[in-house]
């Protein structure tokens, strides 16, 4: 075992003897239990013992003599009770006890042969009573110091196997233990070559004159020294060290020495210093990003925000942290928020409220972030200012679908409305119309009064279809001087007709143009949806072929198509 120099001292220590018998006695006289009841037995016995004595003496000439032998045994019963309660510390005392009971008796009674009897009766007492309290001691010293050495033993045994570097230094820094955990950190070949040799031996000049080092710093009544201490021991590469020295104390609370634990922490400072650094790099690059960031709790509170989100909103950081992420987003937008908190990355459009008040389309992305147990902790969102890129798609999607000129819907987005209603109808049994609207005249306006007032007039004959029809209708420019006008869920092709007949008398008031006085009429085909007419392709066919029926009429009037045929119903 590795603990032999601390058993050893433990048991000198425990087995020393007092500097002199006057200490012993003092020490002895001073450490009795006045207070015990064993204590009182002891003086009862006692002051029986000195008063058979007594009794013997005055009354001897008629009772039988006690000899002194008698008188010996009956006062070496209490000494012996006390060395086996009380050790050297009881004994003593009361042989002395016992002593100073008998001085009247030896001065005032005793003669010649029985003061010599009684002296010597007196001194056999004392030298009975120090043997007896020391040979309890020394068994009861013997006993300690078999039960604290199986102690360190078994301690030094556990000590043995734990996995960080444990040694014991005394006053001078000699070690006087250390387990193999620790022999290895010091690169050593076992624990045993380190007893004997001080704790700076095992470290260079530099280190050992380092205050960081913690093996030689004072230790008062305060917590351990605790310290991070890079050591270079030879043999074996660097490391990081955790270094915990605290006091070693003996029975009588007096320091003996020090217990240094020491762990090596080089992987665990290695990934402190990483993730040190990318905390660095992720506050670095949150403060910096040219997008909006924010931290969001869980529940859906801004924690933290940069400087790019405050201005994309038009508010200081103070005003946005604390808000919850619903109370700044459009509330048609809800859904977008919580899917933008589900923590699958996903990418969501939603509208964000302005300082000013107006709403902003911003694009969202949020990471969710869990904590050491796996629940959620907070959410790393980044928003993107997409209003003028949304705005743009939107111009280009209208440009797309729309009538430049006028603004109505074009060819692409009328058929695209006609098949929709018709997949619909056959869901849905309900009947709908298409009217097919071409001007009389536009190339005479063109003629006489130029293109701009033959746009004047397409823009003037759009607004009044527009106005001759509901909203769930649609009106389409579909060529030069051609519209479309989609009816859907009518009750009959007379509400069809009806239509039909407002927009005839829309067009038939004239419109001022370059300061003449111009009427657009239009000839009107009609065709409804039915068992012959069932794709886009034949609905906007059959009116435009009632629309040439109207006018071959002679123009100005409406016609509807019906299947078998062609038969035409006039106005």
């Amino acid at each position: 075992m590795t603990v032999g120099p601390a058993v050893a001292a433990e048991r000198a220590r425990d087995h020393r003897r007092p500097a002199s018998p006057v200490r012993a006695v003092v020490a002895g006289l001073t450490a009795v239990p006045w207070r015990g009841r064993a204590f009182w037995v002891i003086q009862m016995l006692v002051v029986g013992a000195v008063g058979i004595h007594f009794l013997d003496d005055l009354y001897g000439s008629d009772l039988a003599h006690v000899p002194a032998v008698v008188t010996l045994v009956l006062t070496v019963v209490p000494v012996g009770y006390a060395a086996v309660k009380f050790g050297l510390r009881g004994a003593l005392p009361t042989a002395l006890w016992t002593m100073v009971l008998m001085l009247p008796d030896i001065i005032v009674l005793d003669t010649g042969l029985e003061r010599w009897t009684d002296g010597t009766l007196l001194g056999l007492v004392v030298i009975v009573a120090v043997a007896a309290g020391r040979t309890v001691d020394v068994q009861r010293s013997s006993y300690a110091s078999r039960v604290a050495a199986e102690r360190l033993r078994g301690i030094a045994r556990l000590a043995d196997q734990l996995p960080e570097g444990i040694c014991a230094i005394d006053l001078a820094g000699v070690i006087t233990y250390a387990n193999p955990a620790w022999a290895s950190l010091q690169g050593l070949a076992s624990a045993a070559s380190a007893l004997g040799h001080t704790l700076a031996s095992f470290h260079g000049e530099e280190e050992a004159d380092a205050d960081t080092l913690p093996y030689h710093l004072p230790l008062g009544d305060g917590p351990p020294v605790h310290r991070l201490v890079q050591h270079h021991p030879p043999g074996r590469a660097e490391y990081w060290a955790d270094v915990v020295v605290t006091a070693l104390i003996d029975d009588r609370s007096g320091l003996i020495g020090r217990l240094c634990t020491v762990r090596d922490v080089t992987a665990e400072r290695a990934a402190t210093v990483a993730l040190a650094e990318a905390d660095e790099r992720f506050r670095v690059t949150f403060e910096h990003a040219p997008l909006g960031m924010a931290l969001v709790s869980p529940q859906g509170v801004l924690l933290h925000v940069n400087d790019a989100l405050c201005q994309m909103l038009g508010r200081s950081a103070s005003e946005v942290i604390g808000l919850g992420v619903s109370g700044l987003s459009h509330r048609a937008d809800r859904q977008a928020t919580r899917q933008a908190l589900s923590g699958d990355g996903s990418q969501v459009v939603k509208r964000v409220r302005h300082a000013d008040g107006h709403f902003l389309s911003v694009q969202v992305t949020a990471s969710l972030v869990r904590n050491a147990a796996g629940e959620p902790h907070y959410f790393v969102a980044q928003a993107q200012d997409v209003t003028k890129e949304r705005l743009r798609q939107s111009q280009l999607l209208h440009q797309a679908s729309h009538d430049p000129l006028t603004g109505l819907a074009n060819r692409v987005m009328f058929e695209d409305r006609v098949d929709r209603a018709l997949a619909r109808a056959r869901r849905h049994p309900e009947v709908l119309a298409v009217l097919f609207c071409d001007l009389d005249d536009l190339k005479g306006v063109n003629d006489r009064l130029g293109h701009p007032a033959g746009d004047e007039v397409l823009r003037t004959v759009a607004t009044r279809l527009q106005r001759c029809v509901r909203d769930v209708d649609t009106v389409a420019r579909v060529g030069g001087d051609e519209f479309v006008v989609l009816l859907e869920d009518i009750g009959s092709a007379e509400e069809a007709m009806a239509t039909a007949t407002r927009i005839l008398g829309a067009l038939q008031r004239p419109l001022n143009v370059e300061g003449e006085a111009v009427v657009a009429a239009v000839s009107i085909g009609v065709a409804l949806n039915g068992q012959e007419i069932t794709t886009r392709q034949k609905l906007i066919k059959a009116a435009d072929a009632a629309m040439y029926a109207a006018k071959q009429e002679g123009g100005g009037r409406w016609q509807l198509f019906k299947a078998p045929g062609p038969r035409w119903v006039r106005p």
